[in-house]
Formats: structure tokens, sequence, C-alpha cells
């Protein structure tokens, strides 16, 4: 089916979101910019764009460096998803993370990997201010979360050499870093999930969904403030981690089983 794609502006223009996209193209095409120049560009105050900034690094289409330029961040180098059955994963993990952010009180995530990156498909946010925020659009490298460790962690061995270290992806992590990657990711195989702290000052639990073929790797996981992290470590909240993966699991297999009988 061909797309035809709209060349006037529309009627019902919101001028705030003509802005923020306007600043995406900015970072698509010239690939950093800074806050009176982008001002300058979109005839806006330098108060605006700030504001608009500000929302799209919270996005990862965005990010800043020390010299407060802004560059494009990783959500804009994502493909779209394209994958099979990425719908029916979203409406089935949904309700099992609802449940398991009821039991745990923590915010509760559902990931897919793409290539080295790591996208939250799915929040389900706890009612706690403290809680960890909606991460839904994020992408994160593989090898820094917890997530993207369970994911790579349940791919064959060959699988993330060529991401990590045969260069097939243009960018190697180089030996020692992945020397220290595969040591993780055998601790992960190990212990069946990921722990880990990092620099956000939060504490995450992820596991991989077991499931292969039509549905792209997987997780789910919760995060936790640091100061709750005893708790997000405790063996009761990373069985019901485990369990909100194998309830998701067992559903996936069913929609599967289903869609073979009725093609």
């Amino acid at each position: 089916m061909a797309v035809r794609p709209q060349r006037r502006t529309p009627t019902y223009a919101v001028n705030s979101v003509d802005k923020a996209l306007r600043l995406l193209q900015i970072l698509r095409d010239v690939g950093e910019i800074r806050v009176k120049e982008a001002a300058q560009e979109l005839g806006a105050s330098p108060s605006t764009v700030h504001r608009l900034m500000s929302m799209l690094v919270f996005r990862g289409f965005a990010q800043q460096d020390e010299s407060h330029t802004y560059l494009p961040g990783p959500a804009l180098a994502v493909p779209v998803v394209r994958l099979p059955g990425t719908r029916d994963l979203h409406a089935i993990a949904k309700p099992h993370l609802r449940d398991l952010r009821d039991a745990v009180g923590e915010t509760a995530y559902g990931w897919i990997l793409t290539g080295r990156l790591v996208r939250c498909i799915l929040t389900v946010a706890a009612s706690s201010n403290s809680a960890a925020g909606d991460r839904h659009g994020f992408t994160i490298p593989a090898e820094i979360s917890a997530a993207g460790q369970a994911m790579l962690a349940a791919l064959p061995d060959e699988e993330v050499e060529a991401l990590f270290a045969s260069g097939e992806t243009g960018d190697s992590l180089g030996r020692e870093a992945y020397a220290r990657l595969r040591l993780r990711l055998e601790q992960v195989r190990s212990l069946g999930y990921s722990l880990l702290e990092v620099e956000s000052g939060l504490v995450s639990v992820a596991v991989p969904l077991r499931r292969s073929g039509a549905h792209p790797p997987t997780s789910v996981s919760i995060s936790a403030p640091s100061g709750r992290g005893d708790r997000a470590r405790a063996a009761d909240t990373i069985g019901r981690v485990i369990a909100a993966r194998d309830a998701i699991d067992r559903d996936l297999a069913l929609v599967a089983r289903d869609d073979t009988r009725h093609p």
C-alpha cells in the first residue's frame, strides 16, 4: 500500500508539537544545536526551547553534553518495530506486569532487544511518588542494563559475539570490555536473572522470556529506588518477577497454538 506524504501544514497544527518536531529534524539533519541557536531557528524564546528539549531528553530523542550542547539521542537511531508478534506481546504482558507491580509495589517494565540496544515497550508505573518512572520508548545500551543483560544471556554465544566482539556491527566493544561482558552474562545465566544497580540510583531485576521464534528477544523487569534496594533484591521479589515471566510465556504459547490451528 502506497503512503502519500502530507506536504501542507495541517489546519489543526499544534504549535508546541510542531516546534518539538522541528527540533527533532534539526538534531537529525545537523547533529547538534544549542538553545540560543534553536530559539532563533524556531522563532521561540530560549525558555520554550529549553522546556521542549528537556522532554526530548527525557524520552531519549536528545542528549546534552558537558558544554550544554544538545545532540541526537539514542531513540532517534532505532528502527521502527516491525517484528511479528510485538502487538500480542504488549497486550499479553500488560496484565501480568500490573499484577507484578501490585505484588511488589514497584514499577514494572517490558523490553525488547534490537541489535545492541534495548527498547522499553511497556511501563506499568507504581503509584508511589518515589517509584521509578515511565520509560516507555527509552532505548539503552543492552550491556549496561539489567533488561539487556538478561536478554543477552539468553542468546547463543555466537550471537553475542557477533554483536559485541566480532566487529560485524562496525563498533566492537574491545577485548577487555567484551571479556567483562561475557563474565557478567555467565553470572546471569547461572542465576537465571540479572540484578543491577545503576548510576541513576535504581536497582533493577530482569528476567528474559524463554520463548523464541515469532517474538523478538524480550525481558521483563522491575526497578526500585536504591533506598528500597534490599526489597528489590529479596528472594520473594525476584521469585515474583520470574513468576510474571512464566505467566507471560504460557499465554504467548497459547496464542501461538491458536494461530497455528486457525491460520
